[in-house]
């Protein structure tokens, strides 16, 4: 059989079945009891290098009391770690970071699906409606996820800061919500309430529109077959019929797992590197110390930054970034679509 042929073949399949999984399309306890299972576990693997990244973009800050060794890149910093602090040291603020996350990825992932449905509707299948349509989603998300976040990385950045060199201020995530608390009130914990808004949803919003442009994009390719690889037996799933006569039995594509995993790749690199001088600076405004008098913000700490630090600071962090977003974001945005294959009605 020639490849043209294939190629024919794959679009008419995906032609077939063109209608994606939607909200609409998925048991919600099935969904969040999955999502809460992987991701949980996802985290467990990746929090080490998140405690590294953190503690690289407050070094050489004059508003940030550090208490570990200066690192030289991201190695250097897991081995003065585990040899000054212990190997239970990679995962300080974890069960804090653990609770918040959850929490916030249930609002983070629902809120994505069912908003991506309602502005889909009555659009065309154009690439530019689906990258518009995406984008806004994935910021809308995260806006929302990120009320019940930012608490949660205030207590969990925090913990991961304090090092071997001075005393520890907390004890653990909830002595740092007590007396937090307790020093500046609500507001406290919401420290860089606004940066984080300004980094994590611009991250969102790009990140989304390039896997789904990346999704499209690699269908239209036909990525499976320049790679080589087996054509798949199956292109489509069955939703069974719900009591509702509006949502009778359908199928959807069964999308390529591959094309996921490819996917979540490049829009993890191209999100990270745009938005890590972001990170940066909410990073640093969340776990800064400055004076009263002073009220610092976005604007100052990145101009503060280039001033004292140069421009090249801004991307400070952006290794073990990479090494933890990459891979989280090409495993869990994988596990994430066979989630809600297992989800369906």
């Amino acid at each position: 059989m020639s490849s043209s042929h294939t190629i024919q073949e794959t679009k008419e399949a995906h032609t077939k079945t063109n209608k994606r999984i939607q909200w609409d399309d998925l048991d919600p306890k099935k969904y969040y009891f999955y999502n809460f299972l992987l991701g949980g576990s996802i985290d467990l693997l990746m929090f080490p290098l998140d405690v590294i990244r953190t503690r690289l973009q407050v070094q050489g800050s004059q508003n940030v009391i550090q208490s570990f060794p200066q690192y030289n890149g991201t190695f250097d910093g897991f081995k003065k770690l585990i040899r000054l602090e212990g190997k239970r040291a990679l995962y300080k603020g974890f069960l804090t970071s653990e609770c918040g996350y959850l929490c916030s990825r249930a609002i983070y992932f629902g809120s994505y699906e069912f908003v991506k449905q309602a502005f889909l509707k009555g659009r065309s299948d154009s690439d530019s409606d689906l990258l518009f349509v995406t984008t806004i989603s994935g910021a809308i998300s995260e806006a929302l996820a990120s009320v019940v976040w930012v608490p949660f990385d205030v207590a969990t950045q925090s913990v991961q800061i304090q090092g071997s060199l001075s005393t520890p201020k907390y004890k653990g995530g909830s002595d740092v919500f007590k007396k937090i608390y307790g020093e500046r009130g609500i507001k406290g914990l919401y420290k860089g309430f606004g940066a984080t808004i300004i980094r994590n949803v611009p991250y969102s919003g790009i990140w989304w529109g390039t896997y789904e442009i990346s999704k499209s994009k690699l269908t239209q390719f036909n990525i499976r077959q320049k790679l080589g690889l087996k054509e798949r037996s199956s292109h489509s799933l069955a939703v069974s019929a719900e009591i509702d006569k509006n949502n009778p039995s359908h199928e959807v594509e069964n999308e390529d797992p591959i094309i996921h995993f490819i996917s979540g790749f490049f829009a993890a690199i191209f999100a990270t590197s745009i938005t890590n001088p972001l990170d940066v600076a909410k990073t640093r405004l969340q776990t800064g110390v400055f004076p009263e008098n002073e009220k610092p913000n976005f604007y100052t700490i990145i101009k503060s930054t280039i001033r004292k630090e140069g421009i090249r600071a801004l991307w400070k962090g952006l290794v073990p970034s990479l090494l933890t977003s990459t891979p989280y974001s090409m495993i869990s945005i994988f596990l994430y679509e066979e989630v809600k294959k297992l989800s369906l009605k």
